[in-house]
């Protein structure tokens, strides 16, 4: 029974198991993530940049078409601390099972120790408040009568009568009955989450364990090394004496060097690491140092094994307690184990030293096994070296003055305001969290926590003044943040910028106050400063490095990023800038976005992407674009987006040279959305003037003005000239300053020629244009105009006009095979001729998309044999369109399809642009 411990492979791979996971658990959050509780989040919001969609180049006027593309920047935000509540559990539980081995191995004590051990048991139940748990009453007695009774009766029992029971059977009851009475407490107790409140305050069974086994452990460090010395040196007659007093002096110079550390008081111009590293080595010299003692004293509390057994447990349970302490947050407690780790190394190292060197120098350098009577007597080195450690660690309690007493009480509030945190009571939290950290000041979590819950408290003066006091006393990023965020919320931009400022003084080039302050810059029109504070830090964070693509393309500075990067929200960015450049995007990226937006829950960028993706000329058929964004705007979530995702489908269609169905839809969106009517407008009246339509356009922007646009400039006073509004020309030049177009100053008289045509280019008769180009000098704005005269009026053009027309373009711009094949066969019924016509002018395939393009509004209609279905695309078309054909065309199919009020209506109206010679000119030629 005795070796059971010696000869078990699974304790060994169990405890093995048990310390290297631990071990890794613990070494992860020293060095990657210390504060791993710190829930700082990038929260995305959407700005606009304007982009070219397309450039109008009519003559002498150009204009860009542009529409809204989406920039997302990235702003850091100081979250509500994370709460692991599974990590809680886990850790609970393997405390529990390591009080439960502890106490089996107990069983196997000494009497005397037995005793000492029991009476500590006793003690640590005691204090670590479960009777909170209100079983029977407020802080009424029972929880702690139930674990003592669960604990202590079989553990007499075994000391007494139960020694020849197996280890594995007593292991087992004790976990039946702990773990029964703990299941027992979390059933009876009324309070809220019992087993929350018992998973926190196990983390004082857990903390005073590994303490005990700290010191316990003290002096391993350097007896380990000196036995391995002495094993190195065996009748090699070395001086070793020198060594381990080097070995010695170092490690107990840097013991001092953590202590002032802790202290505040350290002015070294090296870093100091945690003293919780020094669990690793302690841990490791500590084995060898118990594997001579148990071999070499007859002293012990147990037998060998025990001891081992005991050992193991108290290092796995030391490295746990270390993740348990960074996951929580509770820095009191993660500060007095630190500070009660390195006292107990600086009083039993210096101890053991002066043992060391007072009982066996004059041995240790002749070369003998030394290392075998290192602990003999035993009760020397037990008592002097105990005694001598602990009269150290109160002199070093003095000289710190006595701040473990404050930790330790710090990290109590801290373990039932977790408690309360976790169970949504934020006022019990803030209360207790706020006294912890009046109690100890190095303590960031509760500091932000009390800010947080008062927030959520309706409490924000006092959150702020929480937050300051921070400022002043301990700064910490997450408290900036959130004091500059809630400055920011108040409109005190000017004060949000101050602390963030401050605080890049306090912590330079951290990224979260960084951006968070180049974005704030830019509010307040330090557009250069923002800039450059945020280039010089982006290249390390991606978070930064997306903001900055965003920041140079809203600022008008695009750049194309050749390294394509992988988030979603970079991409959109980058596609914003390749837009805003008017450059062809690659595939990769247009495809990497697609697939992105496919598992994309955020609607926000959903909606962003998709624009983006559409924000450029495609002659495709849209309708599962369109059919997407529809569903999409149909989902409860994107209700918010549901306008922006109506105008991404109307570019979209306008992409797709649906002109109708474009400028309609936008007409609707500006009677939808009457705070964006403007934009939707001027949008409106920009296509209508691509397409030589300058009535109608002229009459979108005043309706536009009318809705708050005041973005005009020099085409849109040409454009009314155009319309024949010189008036109104004249009105939004005095009234927004508008510099006049340079062609004016042109003294060449094919200018003003070539404005008469393009202005009545629709509603003109096809001959009578043809007459005014060539009666044109020759000029590019005659080549303009001959290729307008096939694009909108080859449907009333002789086969020799075409061909005029296209050896006129030919020799002037080259070659168009496209335009030879169509003029060589100009049969609008015939689809090889209206697939060469529509390549060539660049337009849809959808004959009816865009009703300025008369001669494919002819082709659908000769296609089509219904004189109803003639008479509908007609009439759809003449909504826009004045060009005379059209109208007769119209006329004559609602009177075949027995309309005549129709038909005489059109007529009327056909008439106020017509002349009467001209209208029976055009009726005669039969079209």
């Amino acid at each position: 029974m005795k070796n059971t411990l010696n000869t078990s492979t699974l304790f060994k791979i169990t405890a093995l198991l048990f310390i290297i996971s631990g071990g890794l658990f613990a070494l992860y959050y020293l060095i990657f993530d210390p504060q791993p509780y710190v829930n700082i989040q990038a929260a995305s919001f959407l700005d606009t940049i304007p982009i070219p969609f397309d450039w109008v180049q009519i003559g002498p006027i150009s204009f860009p078409i542009q529409v809204d593309n989406f920039l997302v920047f990235q702003e850091f935000k100081a979250l509500a601390p994370k709460v692991y509540l599974t990590e809680s559990y886990i850790y609970a539980g393997i405390v529990w099972l390591g009080a439960v081995s502890v106490l089996t191995l107990l069983s196997e004590f000494k009497k005397a120790y037995f005793i000492v051990g029991g009476i500590a048991w006793i003690a640590l139940l005691t204090f670590s408040d479960f009777n909170g748990l209100n079983i029977g009453g407020q802080s009424a007695n029972y929880p702690l009568i139930i674990l003592l009774s669960a604990t202590l009766i079989p553990l007499m029992y075994f000391h007494l009568w139960g020694q020849k029971i197996h280890l594995v059977i007593k292991w087992v009851i004790f976990f039946v009955a702990t773990f029964s009475a703990l299941a027992i407490l979390i059933t009876v107790s009324p309070i809220t989450s019992p087993e929350i409140h018992l998973a926190e305050h196990s983390l004082t069974i857990g903390f005073c364990l590994a303490l005990a086994w700290v010191f316990w452990n003290g002096h391993g460090v350097l007896s380990g090394v000196y036995i391995l010395l002495a094993r190195a040196n065996r009748n090699l007659n070395l001086n070793i004496t020198v060594q381990i007093s080097i070995i010695a002096l170092i490690y107990i110079g840097s013991l001092f060097c953590l202590l002032l550390d802790l202290q505040g008081e350290l002015n070294f111009p090296f870093p100091a690491f945690s003293p919780l590293f020094l669990l690793l080595p302690l841990g490791l010299f500590g084995w060898i140092s118990v594997g001579e003692k148990v071999e070499q004293s007859d002293e012990l509390v147990s037998t060998s094994a025990v001891i081992k057994a005991l050992y193991l447990i108290g290092l796995g349970l030391s490295l746990w307690l270390v993740w348990k302490l960074k996951l929580s947050g509770n820095q009191p407690a993660e500060e007095l184990f630190k500070h009660l780790l390195v006292y107990s190394q600086i009083g039993f190292s210096l101890f053991f030293f002066i043992y060391l060197l007072a009982n066996f120098m004059s041995i240790m350098n002749t070369g003998k096994a030394v290392e075998k009577i290192l602990y003999k007597p035993y009760s020397l080195v037990y008592y002097h070296i105990r005694i001598g450690g602990l009269i150290v660690i109160l002199v070093l309690t003095t000289y710190t003055g006595g701040i473990v007493g404050v930790q330790a009480s710090a990290m109590t509030s801290n373990i039932l305001a977790d408690y309360y945190y976790q169970t949504d009571k934020k006022l019990e939290a803030s209360i207790l969290y706020e006294n912890s950290w009046m109690r100890y000041r190095k303590n960031p979590k509760a500091k932000f926590a009390t800010a947080q819950l008062l927030l959520d408290l309706n409490q924000p003066t006092l959150a702020k003044q929480h937050l300051e006091e921070s400022f002043t006393e301990v700064p910490q990023v997450d408290n900036i943040l959130l004091l500059s965020d809630r400055l920011h919320q108040e409109n005190n931009v000017f004060e949000a910028i101050y602390y963030l400022e401050r605080g890049l003084s306090i912590f330079p080039n951290e990224p979260h106050l960084l951006n968070n302050l180049s974005l704030l810059y830019t509010k307040v029109n330090k557009s250069t400063e923002g800039l450059e504070l945020m280039k010089n830090a982006a290249s390390a964070n991606p978070v930064l490095h997306s903001n900055l693509t965003a920041l140079k393309t809203k600022l008008g500075q695009p750049e194309a990023d050749p390294n394509q990067s992988l988030d979603l929200i970079s991409q959109i960015n980058e596609l914003a800038a390749s837009n805003a450049l008017a450059n062809v995007p690659s595939e990769e990226l247009l495809q990497s976005i697609k697939v992105n937006l496919q598992t994309e829950d955020s609607p926000m960028l959903i909606n962003a992407g998709w624009r983006n993706l559409l924000s450029d000329v495609n002659r495709n058929d849209p309708s599962a674009d369109l059919k997407m964004l529809d569903s999409l705007g149909q989902n409860p979530e994107m209700l918010n987006y549901l306008m922006s995702l109506q105008e991404t489908a109307v570019i979209r269609s306008l992409a797709a040279g649906r002109v109708t169905e474009a400028v309609k839809n936008l007409n609707g969106l500006a009677f939808r959305n009457p705070n964006d009517a403007g934009y939707y407008l001027q949008l409106s009246g920009s296509i209508l003037a691509q397409n030589l339509d300058f009535q109608k356009a002229a009459n979108e922007f005043i309706a536009a003005e009318e809705k708050g646009f005041q973005g005009f400039s020099t085409h849109h006073w040409s454009i009314f000239g155009l319309a024949g509004m010189p008036e109104k020309a004249v009105e939004i030049r005095e009234k927004y300053q508008i510099r006049l177009p340079a062609y004016l100053n042109n003294e060449d008289s094919a200018i003003s020629e070539y404005l008469k045509i393009i202005g009545q280019i629709h509603q003109t008769s096809p001959q009578n244009l043809l007459s005014q180009w060539r009666a044109l000098p020759e000029s590019e704005l005659k080549t303009d105009i001959a290729i307008r005269l096939i694009a909108y009026k080859a449907h009333g053009l002789a086969i020799e006009d075409l061909k005029e027309l296209e050896k006129f373009i030919s020799d002037k711009i080259g070659p168009q095979p496209e335009l030879k094949a169509f003029v060589n066969n100009p049969d609008l019924k015939n689809k090889d001729a209206v697939k060469s016509f529509i390549s060539w002018i660049k337009a849809s395939d959808e004959l009816t998309a865009n009703p300025y393009l008369s001669p494919l509004i002819i082709s659908a209609v000769e296609i089509n044999t219904d004189p109803l279905a003639q008479y509908e695309i007609l009439n759809a078309s003449t909504e826009f369109n004045r060009d005379p054909i059209l109208w007769i065309k119209k006329i004559k199919a609602a009177r075949a399809s027995g309309l005549d009020n129709y038909a005489e209506g059109s007529l009327e109206q056909l008439k106020e642009w017509i002349s009467e010679e001209e209208l029976e000119r055009l009726q005669n030629l039969n079209y």
